[in-house]
């Protein structure tokens, strides 16, 4: 897919791999609508506002995710790839761990990828768009091969590659095609707070550049739909 002038919708896109993948699209031509919880550090990087669209919200309530996908439609007139970016993480002893703890992992991690999904979908189908379409979900080298104490994150993130598997079949034929980026261990906030051990093995900007190759089609998924960070960024 050429991506100069397709409108990119992500989430959590304003820190981390979300903030990389931002500033490597923009790069490369696109527009960006950034849907973020905190979105505070955000307008320091003085982005054009032509191409982009900052909006703040949370992937756990479908109606602020609806309104993000519509002042997106406004300023850029569709919505052409969605990235399901934003996620949340905890480390903990699986016996300790809370029903709660449960929820809002699953909430974030996988309802926030449902809903977003959900309403992409059907934004496609009421403007009858032709032409490819694509989803980018950002799972988790875990998801693939799990990982002590992170069980339920672990679990969430294999939620996330099984429903691009299931919806890439299913929506086939609309052409909207679906794909799970799994990073392993990155550079981040997130991966410094469970692993504060361990070094990172990527920087974002090393997964960013997989996600945008991911999405022009220069690095494809292997049969499960997935593509492993590790295995295009050594």
């Amino acid at each position: 897919m050429d991506i100069k002038n397709r409108t990119v919708f992500i989430t959590g896109g304003a820190k981390g791999i979300g903030l990389a993948t931002t500033k490597r699209l923009l790069a490369e031509g696109a527009n960006v609508v950034i849907f973020s919880l905190d979105t505070s550090g955000i307008f320091s990087e003085n982005f054009s506002t032509d191409k982009v669209l900052i909006l703040k919200g949370n992937v756990r309530f479908r109606n602020q995710v609806k309104k993000a996908m519509r002042k997106a439609v406004k300023k850029f007139g569709s919505i052409d790839i969605l990235i399901n970016n934003a996620g949340v993480a905890k480390r903990e002893n699986f016996i300790e761990t809370t029903e709660k703890d449960w929820d809002f992992i699953f909430d974030v991690n996988i309802k926030g990828v449902f809903t977003c999904m959900q309403e992409f979908v059907q934004l496609v189908k009421s403007k009858m768009e032709k032409g490819e379409k694509m989803v980018v979900n950002v799972g988790s080298g875990v998801g693939i091969y799990g990982s002590a104490g992170l069980a339920v994150y672990s679990a969430s993130k294999a939620a996330v590659i099984n429903i691009s598997q299931s919806l890439n079949d299913e929506f086939k034929d609309m052409g909207i095609n679906f794909v799970a980026v799994c990073p392993g261990s990155t550079d981040t906030k997130m991966y410094h707070g469970l692993f504060s051990e361990k070094k990172p093995h990527h920087t974002p900007e090393q997964v960013a550049g997989v996600i945008f190759k991911t999405i022009t089609g220069e690095i494809k998924a292997d049969d499960r739909l997935i593509v492993d960070v590790f295995q295009h960024e050594k």
